[in-house]
């Protein structure tokens, strides 16, 4: 698949950075932890803008500075109340969602996600590796507000209940494993730091 937008048109998509969640298995603030001498946080932000998104939102970010408007989420309802907070703050119909502990991703590879969003009009437009869904690497369209809503004041907050329930598309990417690296624990980080992986 070959990125067919030009530069200019990804104004017409926002980006959410998922900034939130407790860090219990790292032991520290994931956002916050250096990466190329930027924090992860950070390090996301940049690698957005540079493909032309202008209005981001670190969606959940608990530190104290980063290079987007910051909204809060509800720490207890995990990534889908993060997605939630997100979608009622941005400024497009739809927005490119990662999560802050994939800094690997290539920019080539969230662009080819964006580009099918726009060809097909899903609500949900997913990344798809080795057959393992990503929720947390997709474009979600603003009109899916109502429904995480209604999931929220349940008691399943699974992102994949919310793609069961609206129209979801896939983009099957081969990159290698250790672009996906999720930097969940020290090992982890240790791994991204010495380019183990």
């Amino acid at each position: 698949m070959v990125s067919h937008l030009q530069d200019k048109e990804y104004k017409n998509i926002s980006a959410i950075v998922l900034s939130g969640g407790r860090s219990s298995r790292m032991g520290t603030d994931k956002c916050e932890l250096e990466y190329e001498g930027q924090t992860l946080i950070n390090y996301q932000i940049g690698k957005i803008k540079r493909i032309g998104i202008e209005d981001i939102i670190a969606s959940g970010y608990r530190g104290k500075m980063c290079d987007a408007k910051i909204v809060a989420d509800d720490i207890m309802k995990g990534p889908l109340s993060g997605l939630l907070k997100g979608l009622m703050a941005i400024k497009n119909d739809r927005a490119f969602v990662i999560s802050v502990d994939v800094p690997l991703v290539k920019i080539e590879s969230i662009k080819k996600i964006i580009d099918y969003s726009f060809e097909k009009d899903f609500d949900i437009t997913m990344l798809r590796h080795r057959d393992s869904r990503e929720p947390l690497i997709a474009v979600y369209k603003k009109n899916l507000i109502d429904t995480i809503r209604v999931l929220l004041n349940g008691d399943n907050y699974s992102m994949m209940r919310l793609a069961d329930m609206v129209s979801c598309g896939f983009v099957d990417l081969d990159d290698e494993d250790r672009f996906y690296l999720n930097v969940n624990n020290k090992e982890d980080y240790n791994k991204l730091l010495e380019n183990n992986i």
